[in-house]
């Protein structure tokens, strides 16, 4: 009995445990049996099959390719849903499954690509009908350059932009943008307007991997709607958005390495020790080595390991060796999804940046237990969902943020280069013969200064939010529309500092005259610290702002027949604060706040005639209360001739529109500060109280306001036609356009000293631009193979036609009717943080090197008297000597004196850039190269690019200097020398000084013209077919590289962009990566 209770029981029990299986298999047969395996066909409007369209479930992964017969097979797929198609140059679509025989899906052709939209100011529109200049760059053809910062690629990928590269340092890397050249005088007030999704927002905030477009709006007319904020043009940032139907994940994993563009070292130890010589000669002083000490120096110089002492004593020291690595590691990884249905649609990209600096590790690891090298670890998130609540409501999220956590070193960058490698003399060691490290005043060993740099640690992190409402009013009027936009963001940077040092010492290698290591007498240069903070060890928060936009209005699209009309009408509001909370210069400041009503209007008939006008009525709270308010507009006239009944049909002719524009736009971002209307007060003298004469600092005013501190004005004309013939055989655009510039602020001369305080600044100057851009490409294919080439030409030029300005010595030298100029010194180029400024120089101009002792004038009225002498260098005090430069007398005073510059530089900023950007395609592989020249530019070259005479030492260019292999003034190296006669201990007072300006001359402002091989990119994709066995719709392997190679008529060595890089900052580099990128 027992036995068959307890077979009942275990039945039981097995049965509970069956039941939930048995139930889980009957309802897994019940879905297996409603999937099906749907068969069907792709064709064109035409009925014509199409070959390889992708085909799969709305919202999953499973593909199959239609064959070359436009048909498919599909399995595992329910009655209930929806199958996706997508194929090049058809629209996408999306139907229910249908299992009965004879399944067709029609593509409906999208070949017509001028039809598709394309953004502009706060909306969108048909490329076919647009008015307006602009250029635009894909986010796929940014991903193809390996950069850390969008917009060093603009130069080369759009037409009418000219980006300035500071600085490769990680995390910090500085680059100027200019739409269309340089067009006001006041070098705060360049920079161009960049719009996210129609916010104002920092072009920082992204990376290329979520952008889907970024647009040039480049004439006043497009720009003119966004009020006193659209003068210098807009860069438009459009990201990428969700679709209904197949799910997508794509995939990127990029690995690559940064190294130097240019290596400029100085010489190896021997011939320092020969030019050190050689200079003392010169100067008529006794050499500073013997014969002996150099022929060791050759020796050691040439890889010879001397013997006894004498390996104490001579050594060869390339000091750029020990400060830089050969290459630097960068990783970057990126991965998006998006999809959704008719209801929500999403997209999300996560994108990982891992940049290492071209320190030595060697150096920056010397430590036991911390780093002291450079390090950018960057995190960039970007999300946007779209959710049609109903039929009539649509509400959009879109959020995002990028986080930066950079380690680099405590000391400065200035330091460690300039005192590390390029003033460190090469004739000293590295390390002491007892082991430990060798430094001294004048030799600082960069790796000393590395291992002993600290650490600073900045965060910076970026949070961004945009909230848009959009409703459907069509059922009170047809085609209008309401829309609500607010946005919020935060930008925030914290800085923890870390202080450590390494014991180092050094001994009188040069006088060593003991014969055992063990009696050399060190002397203590540094002693070892432990890392220690600095800063507060949770961070001091060293900056802040934040941004907020506010914009709602209403919209109305509708056609009348052929009558096409859309209007919008909208108020805009933008709040921005930015603190700067550096301890030793913090700056609380108010909000800037703007506030806009705005209204846009475009009419076409039948697609032909366009007609298109903005306005923007915008005031700002920094300006006094009766002159807070401006009114800004903008109108275009378009003809599309290729719609013309005549033309329409002509097989040859897919585009062609002419169009023309004006526009009076306005920037009120001018660099004068907070209320410059208002007097300003600050310290000022002490004042004493009572017996003890204790003395209180007081205050007064420090600066008069001035009411006519306003924004500047930009009007500006543009006309252009685009074109695209024999189905892109030949396209391209052509603009042309002037721009008079206006209320641009100057500082008054005609304000008195009795006034006894300085004046802000004056809306009074005036200047105007010029210029033309032209596109011109062709693209063909023969077979399997695809080409392509395209060309960007960009010029402008522009001068100033009114300023203050007082009545100058010599007429040339008015600034009125010249070209713009910021005199900028070399300091300011090079040796701190980009100031804005861009150079052009009034400058002496050479003629020839004294020669002869008998020519050299000894007073202004000597050369008067002796017209067959060099005219009198007013620098000389009368003993100008040979080997120097002699300068033209423009003038024509017989002296050399500041009357003689002229102003006939350009600026760092070229004038003329032509781009070249070509490709091929052939059975899955690609390759492109894009090659880009900056012309009409010049940059401005420290006399240390010959000859230092700080540290005294010499580049391989002061073998191009006077007096190197001879003294003899006729010998043709000294008639043809490319720079001056060195001196020791400094620099020689007649063409080479920076205190009296004499630097200024074309011996070191030269031509900074360069062809550079911006991009290259070599890839391959594996076959459709193959892939999509793995549900892959692609697989791409490929190797990318930029800024690799540069020719300009610059010192061999430097990089022509920012010459002086290799010299006082973090040089600039190249960058290669390998890279695979997959799709879901």
């Amino acid at each position: 009995m027992y036995n068959m209770n307890h077979i009942i029981r275990k039945l039981a029990g097995a049965g509970k445990a069956l039941l939930p299986a048995l139930l889980l298999f009957v309802a897994v047969t019940a879905w297996a049996q409603n999937e099906q395996t749907l068969k069907g066909r792709i064709v064109d409007s035409q009925g014509n099959p199409i070959a390889g369209a992708v085909v799969n479930v709305a919202e999953q992964n499973r593909i199959v390719l239609s064959d070359k017969d436009g048909y498919f097979s599909l399995k595992g797929v329910k009655p209930s849903d929806e199958i996706c198609v997508t194929s090049v140059g058809y629209k996408n679509a999306q139907v229910p499954a249908d299992f009965n025989e004879g399944f067709k899906i029609e593509l409906e052709s999208d070949l017509d690509e001028y039809l598709h939209t394309t953004p502009i100011a706060f909306g969108r529109k048909a490329r076919k009908l647009t008015t307006e200049a602009t250029s635009v760059v894909s986010g796929e053809e940014l991903q193809k350059h390996p950069i850390t910062v969008l917009q060093n690629a603009f130069t080369s990928t759009v037409n009418g932009m000219e980006v300035y590269e500071w600085s490769s340092e990680p995390g910090w890397t500085e680059s100027a943008m200019y739409i269309r050249g340089l067009r006001t005088m006041n070098a705060n007030a360049r920079a161009p307007l960049v719009m996210v999704d129609n916010v104002e927002r920092d072009l920082s905030f992204l990376d290329a991997f979520p952008i889907e477009n970024i647009t040039i709006l480049k004439d006043a007319a497009a720009t003119a709607i966004y009020g006193m904020r659209g003068a210098n043009g807009a860069i438009l940032v459009t990201t990428k958005r969700g679709e209904a139907g197949k799910t997508k994940i794509d995939f990127t994993q990029e690995v690559g390495f940064n190294m130097l563009s240019n290596k400029m070292e100085n010489q190896n130890a021997y011939n320092m020790v020969m030019t050190r010589n050689r200079v003392k000669y010169l100067d008529g002083q006794q050499p500073m080595y013997t014969d002996e000490q150099v022929e060791k120096y050759r020796r050691v110089s040439n890889g010879e390991q001397l013997e006894g002492m004498d390996r104490y004593k001579y050594f060869n020291t390339n000091w750029f060796d020990e400060l830089y690595c050969e290459t630097a590691p960068m990783y970057k990884t990126n991965f998006q999804v998006s999809g959704g249905n008719d209801r929500a649609r999403y997209y999300v990209s996560f994108s990982y940046l891992r940049q290492e600096g071209m320190w030595n590790d060697k150096w920056t690891n010397y430590n036991k237990d911390y780093n002291t090298g450079h390090t950018l670890n960057r995190w960039n998130l970007r999300s946007n969902l779209d959710i049609d609540v109903t039929k009539h409501l649509n509400v959009s999220l879109d959020l995002g943020g990028r986080i930066d956590n950079i380690s680099q070193p405590l000391t400065s960058v200035f330091n460690i280069v300039t005192f590390g490698a390029v003033e460190c003399d090469p004739t000293a060691p590295i390390f002491c013969p007892n082991g430990e490290i060798f430094s001294k005043s004048g030799a600082e060993n960069g790796g000393r200064l590395l291992a002993a740099s600290g650490s600073e640690k900045n965060r910076r992190r970026n949070l961004y939010s945009t909230l848009n409402v959009n409703g459907d009013l069509s059922a009170i009027l047809k085609g209008l529309k309401v829309n609500a936009t607010i946005s919020f963001d935060s930008y925030e940077v914290f800085e923890t500092s870390q202080a450590n040092n390494v014991n180092s010492y050094n001994y009188d290698y040069l006088n060593l005259d003991v014969t055992d290591i063990s009696q050399i007498k060190y002397t203590r240069f540094s002693t070892a610290e432990a890392l220690h903070y600095t800063s507060g060890a949770k961070g001091n928060q060293r900056a802040h702002y934040y941004n907020l936009n506010l914009l709602g209005g209403l919209s109305y699209v509708n056609s009348f027949g052929k009558h096409n009309v859309s209007a919008r009408a909208f108020a805009r509001a933008y709040r921005n604060q930015n603190n700067v909370l550096e301890a030793n210069n913090p700056q609380y400041n108010s909000s800037n706040r703007y506030l806009s009503y705005n209204g846009q209007v475009d009419y076409n008939y039948d697609n032909r005639y366009v007609v298109s006008g903005n306005i923007s009525r915008m005031g700002s709270d920094n300006y006094r209360e009766d002159s807070r308010w401006g009114t800004f507009y903008g109108g275009a006239l378009g003809w599309v001739a290729s719609e013309e009944p005549w033309l329409k049909n002509n097989k040859h002719i897919d585009l062609l529109k002419l169009r023309v524009s004006y526009g009076h736009a306005g920037q009120a971002n001018t660099g004068a500060g907070r209320y410059p209307y208002q007097n300003t007060y600050g310290t000022a003298t002490n004042y004493g109280f009572g017996y003890s004469g204790s003395e209180i600092k007081g205050f007064a005013e420090t600066m008069a306001g001035n009411a006519n501190n306003i924004w500047e004005i930009s009007d500006m004309l543009n006309v252009g036609v685009d074109f695209d013939f024999w189905n892109k055989k030949l396209y391209g655009t052509v603009d042309l356009f002037k721009e008079w510039r206006s209320n641009i602020l100057v500082a008054r001369t005609s304000v008195p000293t009795l006034l006894g305080i300085s004046v802000a600044m004056d809306s009074y100057g005036k200047a105007e631009t010029k210029g033309f851009e032209v596109t011109l490409g062709h693209r063909n294919r023969i077979g399997d193979f695809n080409y392509y080439i395209e060309g960007m030409l960009t010029y402008n030029t522009n001068k100033i036609t009114e300023m203050d300005e007082p009545e100058p010595n010599v007429p040339w030298q008015r600034k009125t009717g010249h070209r713009i100029y910021d005199y900028t010194s070399v300091a300011d180029l090079y040796e701190k943080p980009f100031t804005q400024g861009v150079g052009g120089w009034n400058r002496y101009k050479f003629v020839q090197w004294a020669s002869d002792p008998n020519l050299i004038a000894t007073s202004q009225q000597d050369a008067i008297d002796h017209p067959e002498k060099y005219p009198f260098n007013t620098a000389s005090n009368q003993a100008q000597t040979l080997g120097t430069a002699v300068f033209k007398d423009i003038n024509g005073d017989r002296q050399i004196d500041a009357n003689d510059m002229v102003p006939d530089t350009y600026t760092i900023i070229p004038e003329l850039i032509p781009t070249v950007n070509f490709g091929i395609e052939w059975k899955g592989f690609d390759a492109r190269a894009v090659l880009t020249a900056y012309l009409n530019r010049d940059v401005f070259l420290s006399p240390a690019v010959s000859w230092s005479g700080w540290s005294n030492q010499g580049t391989h260019e002061v073998t191009k200097a006077w007096g190197y292999y001879t003294d003899d003034p006729l010998d043709p190296r000294n008639v043809n020398a490319t720079y001056p006669r060195p001196t020791y201990g400094g620099y020689n007072v007649f063409d080479s000084d920076r205190s009296s300006g004499t630097y200024h001359n074309d011996i070191w402002i030269v031509n900074g013209n360069f062809l550079s091989l911006r991009n290259i990119e070599v890839g391959y994709s594996l076959p459709k077919k193959l892939i999509a066995k793995a549900n892959l719709t692609k697989c791409r392997v490929y190797f990318s590289g930029y800024n690799l190679c540069t020719w300009s008529s610059v010192p061999d060595g430097l990089d022509p962009e920012k010459p002086m890089s290799y010299c006082w900052w973090y040089p600039k580099t190249r960058t290669f990566t390998f890279g695979i990128n997959v799709g879901f």
